[in-house]
């Protein structure tokens, strides 16, 4: 491999077999790159004369800008490459895989000679004790629309002093929150080639924090005016809460602080009915698969209310109860959804278009533990505003019954007043009807057959005649009949 360089406007890139030469290349001022593998001379005309004899036979290497000039002593073009169809070359020019290679090289280490800003989202990240390594990654577009089946990626390292400056910068907490799987970040890159490989690499030598919020707050807000637009953050509100809700559904992690949480405040409280459990993972890629799963076999096991719940956790933790999934499967779900993702600062997604919002495990553990309680007072109390009503009507109804016998006690008395007038004059014509004063003084009374002879003219000789006296009856027989 011969001796190669590239002129900039103040430097002379200098690569290949540069070892038998390192002395003249010190002698002009020349720095060795330990990166990419190359000497920096700066740029004058003695030392591009000095190097252009050092390069005597070499290659010629494209320019990497317009603005870039090569040259070799002895130079000779290479023919351009053929396009699909065209003759094969008639000699056996060509350039060799390793000057290719560090051709690709030098040209990247001068078309990015300091480091760049590059958006990407995390993935395959691996944290070892010898520095971070991941991809930096990007949906491949088609016809203008994103491929979700593939991404282009990058390689990417961030090396111990480099995690260590940026742990100083912004804290190790917020390093935490943002290096996850998934995350999209913009992240101050040196960019390299590795040659071994002929491969690119980034190293990561910053982060912007502010671009990561404000990616995930402008997903969230994205999909919360979807959600809105279709009338989906308000359908599991408007579905009534159970008086009774015996059936309870926990979506948790299992094993997690914050299922324990839950079914120890609903032991204590002396919850009445019953806890169904179904595990799913609160947190990294598997949230959007297992946790619309969970609420959707809770729904149809006969769950009267379903708690999904986690032990809080950053925004970058939550950001997975902002996935679409979660919120479609929620706005779905025909119970009422309590969310308990026991964070105080950040609300999730999930937590805006849920039933009712609780803070942590122990508080909607208690809530559904109140509302037996609630439940009970409600009843207590129309219990007791049913004994004071009947005790109200009772006491009006005899209020009533009071003034109703006083009336019918005066008109029963008018009735009986007017009655004993009656009597008395009933009594009196009893009385003059009475013929035993008139048996007293001798008078006495005549029938015939029980007829009474009231006149002689009724009377035949030998008819028999009743006679009453004032001590007893007698039979007569007429004789005779004066007058007749």
């Amino acid at each position: 491999m011969g001796l190669h360089f590239t002129v900039r406007e103040e430097l002379i890139i200098v690569y290949g077999d540069t070892y038998r030469h390192r002395d003249t290349i010190k002698a002009l001022g020349g720095r060795f790159d330990k990166v990419f593998k190359t000497w920096q001379i700066p740029n004058s005309p003695q030392a591009l004369e000095k190097v252009q004899g050092l390069a005597a036979g070499a290659a010629m290497v494209p320019a990497a800008s317009s603005e870039s000039k090569t040259s070799t002593a002895g130079d000779k073009l290479a023919p351009s490459p053929g396009r699909a169809g065209d003759e094969p070359a008639k000699n056996n020019s060509g350039i060799p895989v390793r000057e290719l290679v560090t051709a690709v090289a030098q040209s990247i280490a001068t078309g990015f000679p300091g480091p760049v800003w590059v958006i990407g989202e995390i993935e395959n990240l691996a944290i070892r004790p010898q520095g971070i390594f991941l991809n930096l990654a990007e949906t491949k577009e088609q016809g203008g629309r994103e491929n979700s089946t593939g991404s282009i990626s990058v390689k990417a390292t961030i090396w111990p002093n480099g995690l260590e400056y940026m742990a100083q910068m912004h804290g190790e907490e917020t390093l935490r929150q943002i290096m996850q799987d998934g995350m999209k970040v913009r992240c101050l890159c040196r960019v390299g080639f590795y040659r071994d490989r002929a491969q690119l690499s980034l190293t990561i030598e910053n982060i912007d924090p502010l671009f990561t919020r404000g990616a995930l707050a402008l997903a969230r807000e994205t999909l919360l005016k979807e959600l809105r637009a279709k009338g989906l953050d308000r359908i599991n509100k408007q579905i009534p809460m159970p008086v009774f809700p015996f059936h309870v559904g926990l979506v948790s992690s299992e094993g997690s602080r914050a299922e324990s949480d839950f079914l120890h405040q609903m032991e204590s409280g002396l919850f009445p009915g019953t806890v169904r459990f179904m595990h799913a993972a609160t947190q990294g890629d598997k949230v959007p698969v297992e946790i619309p799963a969970a609420i959707k076999y809770l729904a149809e096991s006969g769950c009267d209310v379903i708690v999904i719940t986690r032990g809080g956790g950053s925004a970058a933790d939550l950001r997975w109860f902002d996935a679409p999934e979660v919120a479609y499967a929620i706005a779905g779900c025909p119970v009422p959804v309590i969310a308990a993702i026991g964070h105080h600062d950040d609300t999730c997604i999930a937590e805006e278009i849920c039933h009712l919002r609780q803070k942590t495990p122990t508080a909607a553990a208690q809530f559904l533990v109140d509302c037996f309680a609630a439940a009970r007072n409600r009843i207590d109390m129309a219990g007791t505003g049913l004994r004071n009503a009947i005790d109200r009507m009772a006491e009006v109804q005899m209020q009533w019954f009071e003034v109703l016998a006083g009336r019918l006690q005066t008109a029963a008395m008018r009735v009986i007043s007017g009655h004993a007038s009656d009597l008395s004059a009933v009594e009196m014509r009893l009385a003059a009807l009475d013929p035993k004063p008139w048996l007293e003084r001798g008078w006495t009374r005549l029938s015939v057959n029980g007829e009474t002879i009231d006149s002689v003219t009724k009377l035949r000789k030998g008819m028999h005649v009743h006679a009453r006296l004032k001590d007893g009856p007698v039979q007569l027989i007429v004789e005779s009949i004066d007058g007749i």
